[in-house]
C-alpha cells in the first residue's frame, strides 16, 4: 500500500520508476497503475474512518509530487534537468488534489527542442499508469505572453510550485510574474470578478439550485479560491490564515470561512470516492448515494418529514451561504482596497447612513448596537436611493450579520419594526433587490423564523430545481417583475393585472408565505394560511386584507391544479371554480400568485403551453363572475354564443352564413364550438372556405402563445 511518509514513500517509490527500458514497459504501467490504485484505496479506507480532509490533501499531493520526481529523473538525466523545470499549476500547485482530479503541469525550458521527443514521453507515461494531466511546455517569454492575454492562465502562474529541474528557471518566472506590470492589481480584481460573473450566471446566480456544482456553483469552491486569488496578488497573502493575521476577516470569518472549506472539499472527496472518477455535481443520485455514505437517517431531529437526502443537503446549503456571503464581503472589502480614492465621495442620507461612493455605509459603527431598527430601515434606505446605490460597503455588511441576534422576540413586537417590514413590502421600487439582500444577510431568516426552518430545504423531486427559500425569492422577484413597465412584454395581461391592484403588497406577502410550511407534517398550504393569519394579525392588517392573504397562501395550489388537470371547455367546471374563488379581486390575485410560483419551480417546467392555459381559465372565470356577461354558462348555449359572435366577425370579412354555414354542420357533434373561442372559429372557418375544395390544403399556422403549430388538413 502507497502511504505518504519519507520513509514509505521512498520504499514505495516503485523499482519500475528505475528499470523503464523498452522491453519491460508495460510491466512497469502496470505497476504504476497498481501503485496509484493502492494510495486511493488507503486514503479511501482512510477517509471512511474519518481521518480529517485537509490530511488527506496534504498527503496526496506529497504522494503524487515525489512519484512525479522519481519518474522525471528516470525520464530527464542530471544535465537535461538543468534545461528544464517541472511545475505544478492550478489546482495540483496549490496543493487541493482529490482522488480524481487533474495533474496540471508546465514544463519550462528556454531551449527545449531537442528534448521534446522525451517530453512526449514523459507525459505519455503519466497518462497511461492513469493520471489526467493536463500541461503546457513553454519558455519564460511565452509564459508571460499567455498569462497576459488570458486571466485563466494568469492564475494558473499564481499558484506555481516547483517540483523538479532547474529551479533558477522557476525564480525567474516568480519574478517575471511578481512585476506590477504583469496583471495589475485593479485590472486582476476585475477580470476575476468578471470571470466569477459569468460562472455565477451558468448558475442562474443562485448556490441554492437542488443540484449544485460543488467547485463552480456559488458558494462553491471556487468562490474561497477568488478570494484567494486576488489577496494574493494584490496583498501577498495566500492562506485564510493570512487574511486573518493582516486583519481582512476576522476570527469568527475565518472559522468560519476555513469550515465551509473543509466541508465542500470532504463532499468533493466523497463524492471522487463514489464514482470512482473526477466529479463535481450533486445530481440526485449522487446525494442518495451520499447520504448513504455518510450516514444520513432516514429520522433527523425535530421529527420533520425530510428525506435522509434532505437533511444531507441542508448542511452543504448552509456552508455553501457562508461562502457565498463572505466572498461578497471580502471583495468588497478588496475593491475599497485596490479601489481606494484619494478623496472619496460622500453623500449624506440622514444621521444614521450616508452613501461613499455610490456604496451605503452606516455613520457610526455602533449604530445598530444603539439603534436595532436601523436593521429593517436600510432596506427602505436601499428601496428609495437604488438609482445612487451600487451595494454596500463591506463593512456595512459585516456590521449587519453579527447584530443579528438583535432580532429577537422584542425586536419583533415593537410596533416601530412591525411597520417598517410591512413598509419595505409596500414601496413602488427596488422592493425585489431589499428582499434579497434580507434573505442574503440573515435578516429574513432572523425576522421570521419560520422562514429560518425553510432556508436550504431541499425539494427532492424532479419538478423544482431550487430549494424552498430560493423557490419564494424568485417568487418574489417575479411577482415584482408584473409592475414593471420594461418587463411588460412578458406578461402583458398580468402587467395590467398587476398595475390596477389597490394593494400589491398582499401578493408579494403571499409569495413570501405561500411555502413558508413545507416540510412540516401536514398540508403545507394549510399550516401556512395559518401562519399568513398570524403575522396579518399580529402587523395589524386590517381584516379584508387579512382574510385575502391568508385564503391565497390556502388556495395557491388551485389555479394551476385546474388549469392543468380540468376541461376549461366544461362551463361547469369554470362554474366551481369561479363559486370557490368567489370575487374578481381574489382571481386576479391568485392569477398573479400562481403565474409566479410555477415560473419560478424551474426553467424546464414554464413554458407557452401552460401560459395559454392559464390565461383561459383566468378569462373564463373572469366571465363567469361577471354577472353582467351575456356569455351563457350552459354548454349548448355557450356553442351557440360561440357561433354567433363568429358569425360576426366573418360578416365583416364579407363572408355570410349561407357560405359557411355548410362547413360549420360537420363540425355540429364535436366539442368544436365549445373548445374554440369565437376568434379561433372564425379565423379556421375562413382558411377553410378559402381553400380549393378541388385538391388536399395543408394549412399550417404557428402559435407562439401555445407552444405549439396548428395544422388544418
Amino acid at each position: 500500500m502507497a502511504t505518504l511518509s519519507d520513509k514509505q514513500a521512498s520504499s514505495h517509490s516503485p523499482s519500475f520508476v528505475y528499470n523503464l527500458d523498452h522491453e519491460d514497459r508495460n510491466t512497469s504501467l502496470k505497476s504504476g497503475r497498481a501503485v496509484l490504485t493502492d494510495f486511493n484505496e488507503q486514503q479511501f479506507v482512510k477517509f471512511d474512518k474519518g481521518c480529517s480532509i485537509e490530511t488527506l490533501l496534504k498527503e496526496r499531493t506529497s504522494f503524487i509530487d515525489q512519484l512525479l520526481k522519481k519518474i522525471w529523473e528516470h525520464f530527464f538525466s542530471k544535465e537535461e534537468c538543468e534545461q528544464l523545470t517541472l511545475v505544478a499549476v492550478g489546482g495540483y500547485g496549490r496543493g487541493e488534489l482529490q482522488p480524481y482530479s487533474d495533474i496540471d503541469l508546465l514544463i519550462l525550458g528556454e531551449n527545449f527542442v531537442d528534448l521534446q521527443p522525451k517530453i512526449v514521453e514523459f507525459i505519455t507515461y503519466l497518462w497511461d499508469i492513469g493520471f489526467e494531466v493536463g500541461h503546457a511546455v513553454r519558455n519564460l517569454e511565452d509564459c508571460i505572453e499567455a498569462g497576459r492575454e488570458d486571466v485563466t492562465t494568469a492564475t494558473n502562474l499564481l499558484e506555481a510550485r516547483w517540483l523538479a529541474g532547474k529551479y533558477e528557471q522557476f525564480l525567474s518566472l516568480q519574478n517575471l510574474f511578481n512585476l506590477k506590470s504583469f496583471w495589475p492589481s485593479h485590472e486582476f480584481f476585475q477580470a476575476k470578478l468578471e470571470e466569477q460573473e459569468k460562472r455565477h450566471k451558468r448558475y442562474n446566480n443562485t448556490l441554492y439550485q437542488l443540484e449544485p456544482n460543488i467547485k463552480e456553483s456559488p458558494g462553491g469552491l471556487r468562490d474561497i479560491q477568488t478570494i484567494l486569488w486576488v489577496a494574493k496578488r494584490h496583498f501577498g497573502a495566500s492562506s485564510l490564515q493570512e487574511l486573518m493575521q493582516h486583519n481582512f476577516i476576522s476570527l469568527q470569518e475565518y472559522k468560519e470561512i476555513q469550515a465551509a472549506y473543509l466541508y465542500l472539499n470532504r463532499i468533493r472527496f466523497a463524492l471522487h470516492r463514489l464514482k470512482k472518477r473526477h466529479e463535481d455535481r450533486l445530481l440526485f443520485d449522487h446525494q442518495q448515494q451520499l447520504a448513504e455514505l455518510l450516514n444520513h437517517d432516514d429520522r433527523p431531529e425535530h421529527n420533520d418529514s425530510i428525506k435522509a437526502v434532505e437533511a444531507f443537503m441542508k448542511p452543504y446549503y448552509r456552508n455553501a451561504h457562508i461562502v457565498a456571503r463572505l466572498n461578497e464581503i471580502l471583495l468588497q472589502h478588496f475593491k475599497e482596497e485596490i479601489y481606494h480614492f484619494s478623496e472619496d465621495k460622500i453623500e449624506p442620507i440622514n444621521p444614521r447612513f450616508r452613501i461613499i461612493n455610490n456604496y451605503l455605509d452606516v455613520v457610526k459603527e455602533n449604530l445598530f448596537a444603539k439603534n436595532p431598527t436601523a436593521l429593517l430601515e436600510i432596506f427602505i434606505i436601499i428601496e428609495n436611493y437604488q438609482h445612487l446605490i451600487q451595494g454596500i460597503r463591506s463593512r456595512t455588511i459585516r456590521l449587519i450579520r453579527n447584530h443579528l441576534h438583535l432580532i429577537d422576540d422584542q425586536f419583533r413586537s415593537d410596533p416601530i419594526n412591525k411597520a417598517l417590514f410591512i413598509e419595505i413590502f409596500r414601496q413602488p421600487k427596488g422592493v425585489n433587490a431589499a428582499v434579497k439582500r434580507m434573505y442574503a444577510y440573515g435578516i429574513l431568516g432572523a425576522y421570521l423564523p419560520s422562514f429560518k426552518k425553510i432556508t436550504g430545504l431541499m425539494q427532492f423531486n424532479i419538478f423544482h430545481a431550487y430549494t424552498v427559500d430560493e423557490h419564494t425569492i424568485l417568487v418574489i422577484r417575479n411577482l415584482r417583475r408584473f409592475f414593471i413597465k420594461q418587463h411588460a412584454y412578458e406578461f402583458p395581461t398580468a402587467h395590467q393585472i398587476a398595475t390596477q391592484l389597490c394593494k400589491p403588497e398582499i401578493l408579494l406577502l403571499a409569495g413570501l408565505f405561500h411555502d413558508i410550511a413545507k416540510g412540516r407534517n401536514g398540508a403545507h398550504e394549510k399550516l401556512g394560511a395559518v401562519d399568513a393569519k398570524a403575522f396579518s394579525q399580529k402587523h395589524n392588517l386590517n381584516k379584508n386584507d387579512t382574510d385575502l392573504l391568508s385564503w391565497l397562501v390556502l388556495r395557491h395550489l388551485d389555479f394551476s391544479y385546474v388549469a392543468q388537470k380540468k376541461d376549461l371547455s366544461d362551463p361547469e367546471i369554470i362554474q366551481q371554480f369561479a363559486e370557490k374563488v368567489g370575487t374578481q379581486q381574489r382571481l386576479d390575485y391568485l392569477y398573479l400568485l400562481t403565474l409566479a410560483d410555477v415560473r419560478s419551480t424551474s426553467d424546464e417546467v414554464w413554458n407557452d403551453w401552460k401560459n395559454q392555459l392559464f390565461l383561459q381559465l383566468y378569462h373564463n372565470t373572469t366571465q363567469a363572475l361577471d354577472s353582467s356577461s351575456s356569455q351563457p354558462r350552459d354548454r349548448v348555449k355557450q356553442a351557440i354564443f360561440n357561433k354567433e359572435k363568429a358569425s360576426e366577425l366573418l360578416k365583416k370579412r364579407g363572408l355570410i352564413p349561407m357560405h359557411f354555414q355548410g362547413f360549420w354542420q360537420a363540425f355540429e357533434q364535436t366539442d368544436f364550438f365549445n373548445r374554440q373561442s369565437a376568434a379561433e372559429i372564425a379565423r379556421i372557418t375562413r382558411v377553410l372556405f378559402e381553400e380549393d375544395h378541388e385538391a388536399i390544403n395543408i394549412h399550417l399556422q404557428p402559435t407562439t402563445s401555445r407552444g405549439a403549430t396548428e395544422l388544418i388538413i
